[in-house]
């Protein structure tokens, strides 16, 4: 009986490591195009989606290590291309994109010609930009 017990609570044990392990994992499958789907500013229930957001872009990520970021604000469009690595750490896949000059779509806390996104457990590409009082801006790849 007690061989039993100790059986039960270890397949118990493992099956919810297995569950959480599950939960955790994260697509590798970033190429493409991801777009912006959500723009949310500082205040509480200040979140937008679509055609009500300030701009609408999207990013487009390319096998060999380069990238497309484009953006339309007020009808007018901007395009820049750049490279990107990626880097893999316990809570997913983090981007980081390098671009030719300074540009006013660049997202970034430091002003350096870099943004830092990263994939979540919930298949969306979010952007740092928010952690020094940037937008909060959430990107997904469409379905299909």
């Amino acid at each position: 009986m007690k061989k039993r017990i100790i059986l039960v609570a270890f397949l118990t044990i493992f099956s919810s490591c297995s569950e959480d392990e599950a939960e955790a994992i994260v697509t590798t499958d970033y190429y493409g195009k991801w777009n912006l789907v959500s723009l949310t500013g500082r205040l509480q229930n200040s979140e937008t989606t679509g055609a009500a957001m300030a701009w609408q872009e999207f990013y487009l990520f390319n096998t060999n290590g380069t990238f497309t970021k484009s953006r339309e604000e007020n009808s007018i469009k901007t395009t820049l291309s750049g490279t990107y690595t990626t880097t893999t750490q316990f809570d997913g896949i983090f981007f980081e994109l390098t671009y030719p000059i300074d540009s006013e779509i660049i997202g970034s806390c430091y002003g350096n010609q870099k943004e830092v996104l990263f994939l979540n457990a919930n298949n969306s590409l979010s952007s740092t930009w928010s952690y020094c009082d940037g937008p909060g801006l959430k990107y997904k790849k469409p379905v299909g």
